[in-house]
């Protein structure tokens, strides 16, 4: 088989990622957009040693799942993978593939709970990366084409908020006058509604306030308009610098009782309606440990540990990103909450820190996608405490790291998963390891 070549595929499942596997004189053959039990016709895209990619033609024989995608840009947006098919049967896929994922890394067949239901599969997400560019006189603003730096040129996205794409077309207008030149839009949403609009640039605007008191004039909702300054070569979004054009310097987020004031260099979930219940979840899962102390690694501004502290005698909240430290501290003070004790640094090296001068009974960890250190995981897989609580995005890496904690003191006791990512091929887990 070689590139350019058309097969016509039964596809026999949905693996991790959201791909529809199948197989081809014994070759294992991989493409976006397929359910199974349908008869598609793809296109050779790659051709690897172990797999071939291929790019959907045409469905020949659609599954009875199938549905029509609500957004006219989905086939060719890089960012949805299920929008041909029910919310519902979406779960049960994303249950499924991920966890194959994980009962083959652990070499065991693991049953997770859920996955929770968004409350809204739809309109969900609070924050939006736009990239910006011109191309033949015209200016295009939007998403990348799945594999690409190709962008598609948003006209809508049922997943954010109807203004954010409003906030994007005025955006391109005002770059099409010649007003302002960027890379990237970057909006996001507090839970009232309010709005904070940061323009990624290569150098300082000469009239940004003008821009920014217009947008404010046009979006009411908009409370706060930033620039980021990234000069840098590269897909990362963000530079180092941001500096406040007008407006409130940081965005409310409200999660039940506790408040969360949010700068534009911090991270937050984007699905905050869902993450109320994940965090629901967690401090009901560590009763047993109700009065005890506590570690909340990559611990951001704050978001899991001033709930758990609430129920705890104190705690610990670790974080390397300064700007996320801060908001930690001001997210302390604002809610009135003395028992948590903030560090700045690597979560890798300030636990071992904290367990030289006395020892805890739970931590908590929600790193990157990348998972844990390996020496790190091993390091924690040895230490003598009660639970080990691990959110992860990542069912591979999660399982890895998981494996790892189960060759020491620790057994998976239980896997919920949460829908924090309806449309997509993403599901988050909380996994919980008691002490053996």
């Amino acid at each position: 088989m070689k590139l350019g070549d058309k097969i016509t595929l039964e596809i026999e499942k949905v693996i991790w990622e959201g791909k529809g596997l199948g197989h081809y004189n014994g070759q294992v053959v991989m493409v976006d957009y397929a359910l199974p039990g349908e008869k598609v016709k793809l296109l050779v895209r790659e051709v690897k040693k172990d797999y071939i990619i291929g790019s959907l033609v045409d469905v020949i024989e659609p599954s009875k799942e199938r549905i029509a995608p609500r957004c006219k840009h989905y086939y060719q947006c890089g960012g949805c993978s299920f929008q041909h098919t029910s919310y519902e049967y979406q779960l049960k896929l994303k249950r499924l593939a991920s966890l194959e994922v994980i009962s083959r890394i652990l070499g065991r067949e693991v049953n997770g709970e859920g996955p929770v239901r968004s409350y809204n599969p739809w309109y969900y997400r609070n924050k939006a990366q736009f990239p910006i560019a011109r191309e033949k006189g015209k200016v295009l603003g939007g998403f990348y084409k799945k594999g690409t730096h190709e962008i598609v040129d948003l006209v809508e996205c049922p997943l954010h908020p109807p203004v954010f794409v409003d906030i994007l077309q005025w955006t391109k207008d005002r770059v099409r006058k010649g007003k302002f030149d960027l890379r990237y839009l970057y909006i996001r949403q507090g839970t009232s509604g309010d709005i904070m609009v940061t323009f990624v640039v290569r150098d300082r605007l000469k009239n940004s306030k003008e821009i920014a008191r217009e947008l404010i004039k046009t979006f009411p909702e908009v409370i706060s308009v930033y620039e980021n300054i990234n000069n840098l070569q590269g897909n990362v979004i963000l530079g180092d610098r941001f500096y406040l054009i007008e407006g409130e310097e940081k965005l409310e987020q409200r999660l039940n009782d506790t408040i969360f004031m949010v700068s534009p260099g911090s991270f937050f979930q984007v699905n905050v309606q869902l993450l109320k219940t994940i965090i629901d979840y967690i401090v009901e899962t560590i009763t047993p440990y109700k009065g005890g102390v506590f570690v909340d690694g990559y611990a951001g501004v704050g978001t899991f540990s001033l709930p758990l502290s609430r129920s705890s005698r104190y705690g610990y909240s670790i974080e390397e990103n300064p700007i996320a430290v801060k908001d930690a501290i001001d997210n302390v003070k604002i809610n009135r909450i003395s028992n948590v004790r903030i560090r700045i640094g690597k979560t890798e090296f300030e636990v071992r820190k904290i367990l030289k001068g006395e020892t805890f009974d739970y931590l908590l960890v929600d790193p990157p996608r990348k998972g844990l250190d390996k020496e790190f995981s091993s390091f924690l897989s040895q230490i003598d405490i009660g639970m080990i609580l691990y959110i992860s995005c990542n069912p591979s890496t999660l399982a890895r790291d998981i494996k790892i904690l189960e060759s020491g003191n620790f057994r998976l006791k239980k896997l919920r998963g949460f829908d924090l990512f309806p449309q997509t091929a993403h599901i988050e887990y909380v996994a919980v390891l008691e002490r053996r």
